[in-house]
């Protein structure tokens, strides 16, 4: 009940920071494993595919780890992540990451017409650094530290942001976390002198979650507050084999998007992930692919 105690405060403590959100593409989670379990991954660590959801899920990685990712929506949306992860002591860890979003060929109307007066594209950029720290064997905290650029067609913006995370172990298969991510001041993009746009907030996001792992099984759940909405996570994974692990997730309350599927193919010290996002509404479906390594 104290451990449980601890995530709760922590997320009512953030909770009147809650609002609105842009930089919308950021708001696309990354890792071919997370997106293949429902995206709970919140109460999941020694692995940097978790920074995005949790930055204490850094504490505890035992060697320098790298995680690259690409993801691809559609005909014109893709991302390109990378994160990496590693100890500095027994109990400090050090993590980073970028992560690139683009939107191509979006169609230029200065005025109602049929044709379009040009084409252009959109960008979104994040940098992202931090530490993760192992308070007690059972108790684990981190936070990181990012720049959020923007760019569309002629205009520009840019601003700072902050997770935090918390990751607790209630027993030796069962932990908690919780994290909030992308916390800072809102900001405008801006066209030449004197252009400006409304003010932006970052695309803040609330989680927490419980994980159970015991033999060949892991699952996992993950309550998130996105968009002025809550939404339920839900993911499970089995290994197969000692080189082979398949998994499926299903998310509630998203207009067009429930069900993923996902898998990993493991050799000796390399992870290949990939995950398989069907949308509803003829929207098509996301492909994810992620290799991991470590050294």
């Amino acid at each position: 009940m104290r451990i449980l105690a601890i995530i709760v405060v922590l997320m009512l403590t953030f909770s009147t920071v809650w609002a609105n959100d842009g930089l919308f593409l950021l708001k696309v989670e990354t890792g071919a494993r997370p997106s293949g379990m429902g995206r709970a991954f919140t109460a999941i660590s020694h692995t940097p595919d978790a920074s995005p959801y949790n930055p204490a899920g850094m504490a505890g990685v035992s060697n320098f780890t790298v995680s690259l990712g690409h993801t691809f929506y559609w005909e014109n949306i893709r991302m390109e992540a990378a994160h990496f992860a590693m100890g500095l002591s027994p109990k400090v860890y050090v993590h980073g990451g970028i992560r690139y979003a683009v939107v191509d060929e979006l169609e230029k109307r200065d005025s109602p017409s049929e044709l379009p007066d040009g084409m252009f594209d959109m960008h979104d950029i994040s940098f992202k650094g931090g530490l993760a720290f192992q308070i007690t064997d059972r108790l684990a905290t981190g936070f990181g530290i990012g720049w959020i650029i923007e760019k569309n067609e002629a205009w520009r913006g840019s601003v700072f942001n902050i997770d935090y995370g918390i990751q607790a172990r209630a027993s030796e298969y069962l932990q908690f976390g919780a994290s909030v991510i992308n916390i800072g001041s809102d900001f405008k993009l801006t066209k030449n002198a004197g252009n400006e746009s409304r003010p932006i907030s970052l695309p803040s996001t609330y989680r927490i979650g419980a994980s159970y792992h015991r033999d060949r099984y892991f699952g996992a759940t993950d309550i998130v507050y996105v968009d002025d909405k809550l939404h339920l996570h839900l993911g499970a994974e089995v290994e197969v084999h000692k080189l082979f692990q398949v998994r499926a997730g299903y998310v509630f309350n998203y207009d067009v998007e429930n069900i993923s599927f996902g898998a990993s193919f493991t050799k000796r010290n390399l992870t290949i992930d990939y995950a398989f996002v069907p949308y509803q509404s003829n929207l098509g479906t996301s492909n994810m692919f992620n290799m991991s390594f470590s050294l």
